[in-house]
């Protein structure tokens, strides 16, 4: 029995308590810029750029509480899984990626996120590079060390750091089980 199968299929989900902070935040800060926009206080000496900036706020803010709500709602499904064939991220795209196709694994720092980077053969990136937005996004992230497919552990229940190792281990032992080695054989010399 190789290494690969000892290894179970892990589902991995939205952290509860990190969904509810966020909502009660965008919550307050939609409130806020309500109660400035609308002159709940009857304030006398507030400009017309303050409000016009509420406005933006409470759109934007509130667009943000419903999208928190609907994560919230949909919390109790996973959303990412790591099996012994490969990753999957219904965040990114419905496939899984392969741990064939995946060339090198690296973890990315940017200030308290961690966020695992996974480089595609470059046949198969294209597939998971996405809608235009997230397109432009990966190309203002290359010059900084994140090229590649990125899979971000921020709000799961599982950190950045243990995410990495657990993808690194699964990635292995795919690769070894792909290759027909077992993991205490030694990888041949070319």
């Amino acid at each position: 029995m190789s290494v690969s199968q000892n290894l179970p299929n892990l589902a991995i989900g939205y952290s509860l308590a990190w969904l509810l902070g966020l909502l009660g935040a965008s919550l307050l800060l939609t409130l806020l810029c309500a109660a400035l926009a609308f002159n709940w206080h009857d304030a006398k000496n507030i400009t017309a750029f303050q409000i016009a900036i509420c406005y933006f706020g409470v759109a934007l803010f509130g667009l943000a509480t419903c999208k928190m709500l609907r994560t919230l709602i949909s919390s109790r499904e996973p959303v990412v899984f790591v099996t012994r064939v490969g990753i999957r991220d219904i965040r990114i795209a419905d496939d899984t990626i392969s741990w064939r196709s995946v060339r090198d694994m690296s973890m990315w720092r940017y200030r308290s996120q961690k966020i695992v980077v996974l480089q595609l053969d470059p046949l198969l990136a294209d597939r998971f590079a996405g809608s235009f937005l997230r397109r432009v996004l990966s190309l203002m992230n290359k010059p900084i060390g994140a090229d590649g497919v990125l899979v971000n552990a921020g709000g799961l229940t599982m950190d950045g750091e243990a995410l990495f190792e657990t993808c690194r281990k699964y990635w292995t032992a795919g690769r070894l089980a792909y290759s027909g080695r077992s993991a205490t054989e030694p990888e041949p010399v070319h």
